[in-house]
């Protein structure tokens, strides 16, 4: 059964019809794809001028997606969203694998966040890269990126999500390692590569096993089969685990979390396109859109609920010692990402997709503003060597406090109203331990990004040279100014009333039949009741780690923070290092992995070749041997005869006896 027939089927079961999605909306994918191509052809005879095609190519894709999106959000496209059927793009026997796109209210969420950053980041980047000699290069890998993207978030059958999700990849090797030519950018997007194909591994094995069971792979049949009980009990753990592999590492969640700092070795706006609002948003994406997959089996809910909440703790840890402005911001995108995950363990599915998109929105902000301040110190990336600068750059200061303020978790500002929703629900499902440590994550989060702001913008300047201090361009601060717009009211604007806003309302429907696997209800919010006191104790850590990370850092409290670090030198130094997580990997996997490869490479050239090439010099030896007989002469070959017969006769008497 094919996507479109199986969403007439649900809407004719619950009497309403069945939406189709407006003609244009394929423009979604071409447009970008087209971006790309033509850029890729043609963008270096194009110079300076290459970003118009990419640029436009993303603002009409913004068009297009957000007439989609806003009435997907708010009800308009009905309860089952709408559909287009593309075309069949594999049939083997029995098995059939259309091509299609499907938008709903999650998938609506997720285009609201990835088209609007997206087109933002390339209006950033006309600013940001336009010294760079790969400038119409950057432009087209970008638009790939885009295709790839929205090709995840639309598609109605697994099998395209796969083949989405493996040029995702592609795309981010390419950005990563932008800049080929230096050694680290290189390694960066090599490990990226890696590390997420380990991961990939185990979600082709789960597709592989949805195939298995339900004989095909459309998104609305799959979990209609299973939420009418169709996969149950081992079966549904592993495919479940299997499919989650894919989102650790994509997520970049434990213990697959090793490429994702590194991967700030590419430009910034690939940090901000997709280490904050895209690509890593797409196991997030994934695990909740097989909400049913995961609800069907409490093992694998438990395991990744664990896996989230300990990938927020462990980055948080990490944040709060790391001197490098990006590196900051990307552990604490893996441990914002863990919150989402938790949520989703726990089954607080609204509560984690209203946290990715509120996290893309502040998240992008900060990355943005923190090339912002790259670009006024002439690339210099360590906070040690920066300060005083608030003066210096108005617009990124008060753009990145804006950020820095939501990401805490402080009201009214968008963070507060997605983690204070996951925080709550955890407690209220039974979660308790799940609520302890996200609570003290969120004490942990405002900390260390109040930190970042004191380095980098409060106290004595430690700048080299502040005459080259400036602001960025328009192309650069514009962005900024209007991710600072959602940072502060997309919170508000979509969860408000607290647990009964437009957010609720839209995706709701999309996870109740997770839900009702669960037995899942959601009592209605009191603010004189368990979820108002909830909320003030989020509000009260979020507070205590503003006010310890400002008191400290505010001004050049070095000896005292001297101290401190002395007194608890074995931790920072554990913090400093990634609690050497990155040196264990090296050792078990890169240099035993080597010793293996080496070992195995001598087997195969000694014994193996070694093997072949013997024969094949011993058929050559015995051949130049056997040469020389052929000599031509006749006495020679009488002679050999005779000394033929005098073996055989001796031979002979010596058996005979």
């Amino acid at each position: 059964m094919n996507v479109f027939n199986a969403l007439i089927r649900a809407a004719s079961e619950s009497g309403e019809p069945a939406a189709q999605l407006p003609e244009y909306a394929p423009l979604l994918l071409i447009l970008p794809l087209a971006g790309f191509l033509f850029t890729a052809a043609i963008g270096r005879r194009l110079g300076k001028l290459a970003h118009l095609v990419p640029l436009g190519a993303i603002v009409a894709t913004w068009g297009i997606a957000m007439s989609l999106a806003i009435p997907a959000l708010l009800g308009d496209l009905g309860e089952y969203g709408a559909s287009s059927e593309l075309f069949t793009w594999i049939a083997s026997g029995s098995l059939t694998f259309n091509m299609g796109i499907h938008v709903d209210a999650l998938t609506g969420a997720l285009l609201l966040v990835v088209t609007t950053v997206g087109a933002l980041v390339h209006l950033y980047s006309v600013g940001y890269m336009s010294h760079d000699p790969g400038y119409w290069r950057f432009f087209a890998y970008l638009n790939l990126f885009m295709f790839s993207m929205l090709l995840l978030v639309l598609a109605s059958n697994l099998l395209v999500v796969f083949a989405a999700w493996e040029l995702v990849g592609l795309s981010s090797y390419l950005l990563i390692g932008f800049w080929y030519t230096k050694r680290e950018p290189g390694l960066a997007a090599k490990k990226a590569f890696i590390t997420n194909r380990v991961g990939d591994v185990g979600f082709a094995l789960g597709l592989m096993g949805l195939v298995a069971v339900f004989g095909t792979l459309d998104i609305p049949t799959v979990l209609a089969g299973v939420a009418a009980g169709e996969l149950t009990g081992t079966a549904a753990t592993v495919i479940a685990l299997l499919i989650f592999c894919g989102a650790v590492g994509k997520s970049a969640q434990f213990p697959l979390h090793v490429w994702l700092p590194d991967a700030m070795e590419g430009p910034t706006p690939v940090s901000a396109l997709i280490h904050a609002a895209t690509m890593v948003n797409a196991g997030v994406y994934l695990v909740a859109r097989m909400s049913p997959l995961f609800a069907a089996s409490p093992e694998a809910m438990i395991i990744v609920a664990s896996i989230g909440i300990f990938t927020a703790i462990f980055a948080a840890s990490i944040a709060l010692t790391q001197t490098d402005i990006k590196r900051v911001l990307a552990f604490s995108t893996l441990s914002q990402l863990g919150y989402m995950f938790a949520a989703l363990g726990v089954g607080a599915w609204v509560p984690a997709i209203f946290h990715l998109v509120t996290h893309g929105f502040f998240k992008g902000l900060l990355f943005l503003g923190s090339g912002s301040v790259i670009h006024a110190v002439n690339g210099e990336q360590e906070m040690t060597k920066m300060g005083g600068l608030w003066r210096k750059i108005p617009i990124t200061y008060a753009t990145m406090l804006i950020g820095t303020v939501a990401i805490a978790g402080l009201p009214p500002l968008a963070g507060f109203w997605s983690k204070d929703e996951i925080l709550t629900e955890a407690f209220k499902f039974g979660y308790a331990w799940v609520w302890l440590v996200g609570m003290i994550v969120a004490a942990m989060t405002a900390f260390y990004m109040f930190r970042l702001m004191g380095l980098t913008f409060w106290g004595k300047s430690r700048v080299h040279d502040e005459s080259h201090v400036h602001e960025s361009p328009w192309t650069m601060t514009v962005p900024l100014i209007i991710l600072a717009v959602p940072s502060i009211a997309i919170g508000a604007a979509l969860g408000f009333p607290v647990a009964d806003g437009v957010i609720v309302h839209a995706l709701e429907p999309i996870f109740h039949p997770a839900d009702a696997m669960l037995g899942i209800e959601h009592k209605p919010w009191e603010l004189f009741g368990i979820g108002g006191l909830l909320m003030l104790g989020s509000v009260t850590v979020a507070s205590i780690g503003t006010v310890v990370g400002v008191r400290l850092f505010r001004s050049d409290n070095n000896e005292f923070l001297g101290r401190v670090t002395k007194r608890l030198q074995p931790l920072y130094d554990g913090s400093r290092n990634r609690w050497y997580f990155d040196d264990l990997n090296d050792l078990v996997f890169v240099r035993f992995g080597r010793k293996v490869a080496n070992a195995l490479w001598w087997f195969d050239r000694r014994v193996v070749d070694g093997t072949v090439n013997g024969v094949a010099s011993l058929t050559s030896s015995g051949g130049r041997g056997l040469r020389q007989i052929q000599t031509g002469r006749v006495q020679n070959y009488a002679l050999g005869i005779a000394f033929g017969l005098v073996a055989i006769a001796a031979a002979y008497l010596v058996i005979a006896g």
